[in-house]
């Protein structure tokens, strides 16, 4: 059984702030052109009355493909055939479906029509990066975010007993490859006035329902020397700190671009973090109401690269706090 892919565009990857996304290894949903292909609707030997093959090496699984006159799929390939035409973020859909690594392919089939992708089993792919062989998908009993269209992983090429699948597409190996990601600076300020402010804030619901737009202002640069004062410091006493009253581009880590910003309405001052999405709109990452107080804040950042300190009161108990980014490649702010 073959399911043919006409060509088309695939967005690659995955969206920021998506649960369980590596921004490290996994695209912005960036626009690659496929050409038209056919994959087999199971995992080798692509039978209904057999098993999946699996605990051959790349390279053994790239022979038996090659044996039916056939080749590995890329991972491209792979994840075009995982979301269809509707981009759906798992191969059966919206959601991750559990009996689905159970071997009930029926509930899992993407909207192309292939069955089980990377649902019971991971599966080789064409493709490597610098560490290993990418791998796409996940046993069965692995968390829902690995059984992701978008999720990569990797492994050794060579190593065979793995409990790996693999299935074998036909027509040209893609010339596209992955997008790779850029390198951005840590922390960028990026100054910007209310409307634009306010604009970001409308299209956030998460936002919008604080009523931050309501009589919104923004702090002037005298605001810094405000919050120190309050602190009984200032900036000079603190050289491993940069201060700034505008929005911050932050760069938690590889792959990884949050705007974080401070200001004040007629709700209070707040603070305010959100992922910067590829088309330019943005996503709620977190925020924090001073509710009815609309003291003066400023923003530090220095060489922890994960974190981007808040202050109404520089090192006052309860007035300071962090935009920290977690192990869970989350936002979280923090009042401390």
């Amino acid at each position: 059984m073959r399911v043919r892919v006409g060509a088309g565009r695939l967005r690659v990857g995955s969206l920021p702030g998506d649960l369980g996304r590596d921004p490290a290894n996994e695209a912005d949903l960036v626009p690659v052109a496929l050409g038209a292909f056919d994959i087999d609707a199971l995992p080798y030997p692509n039978d209904p009355n057999q098993p999946a093959q699996t605990g051959l090496s790349r390279v053994q699984a790239a022979q038996a493909c090659a044996s039916r006159g056939r080749r590995l799929c890329s991972e491209l390939e792979w994840e075009r055939a995982c979301k269809g035409p509707d981009e759906a973020p798992f191969p059966g859909g919206v959601y991750w479906e559990p009996r689905c690594g159970q071997g009930q392919h029926g509930l899992c089939a993407s909207r192309e029509g292939v069955f089980g992708l990377g649902t019971r089993y991971a599966e080789w792919t064409l493709d490597d990066v610098e560490i290993g062989a990418v791998i796409r998908g996940a046993a069965g009993s692995a968390a829902a975010t690995l059984h992701r269209c978008a999720a990569r992983r990797t492994a050794v090429a060579a190593q065979t007993g793995l409990e790996v699948a693999f299935r074998c597409c036909g027509g040209d190996a893609p010339s596209a490859r992955y997008p790779r990601e850029v390198s951005r600076r840590p922390f960028r300020e990026e100054p910007m006035n209310a409307a634009q402010i306010s604009a970001i804030i409308a299209e956030v619901p998460e936002l919008e329902r604080l009523h931050l737009r309501e009589g919104l202002q923004l702090f002037l640069p005298g605001a810094i020397t405000e919050v120190l004062n309050h602190g009984s410091t200032n900036a000079e006493s603190h050289p491993e700190y940069h201060f700034s009253v505008a929005p911050v581009r932050w760069s938690p880590t590889f792959g990884e671009e949050i705007l974080v910003f401070v200001a004040r309405s007629r709700v209070g001052s707040w603070v305010a973090a959100v992922w910067a999405l590829p088309d330019g709109r943005y996503r709620h990452a977190g925020s924090f109401l001073l509710q009815n107080d609309p003291v003066a804040l400023t923003l530090a950042y220095g060489e922890a690269r994960r974190e981007v300190v808040w202050s109404a009161c520089w090192n006052c108990g309860g007035e300071h706090g962090a935009v920290t980014y977690t192990d869970e490649n989350r936002v979280l702010i923090v009042q401390r």
